[in-house]
């Protein structure tokens, strides 16, 4: 049975993967096939194949990790303003820890 924070966790990445299809059409076409990568290991979280789960949470966690070089090259470059860096340094961190934990919880069969 799915826990609160496994829902949460799927709801997060479903969201973000929209956010980057919709907002990468008006930005740059990469970052709209990134959300669709997104969404579909985001569909595949809970696959019963081991391979493919484990597979799309890396994928996860690779995307998480694109992200946070995207932000970090965003407020070096960019400088937006104080509160826009900030929440997208907070989302960043968030992609990390979300996606360190669904590895860890993939690799050790849960």
């Amino acid at each position: 049975m799915k826990t609160w924070f496994d829902t949460s966790i799927k709801i997060w990445w479903l969201l973000q993967g929209i956010i980057l299809l919709v907002f990468g059409f008006f930005v740059w076409t990469p970052i709209s096939a990134t959300g669709i990568l997104v969404i579909i290991c985001d569909c595949m979280y809970d696959n019963r194949n081991h391979k493919v789960r484990v597979l799309s949470r890396i994928m996860l966690m690779i995307c998480a990790l694109a992200c946070m070089i995207y932000v970090g090259m965003l407020i070096a470059v960019g400088s937006p303003q104080i509160g826009f860096a900030l929440g997208l340094v907070i989302v960043g961190i968030a992609n990390v820890i979300l996606s360190i934990k669904l590895v860890i919880s993939s690799l050790l069969g849960r």
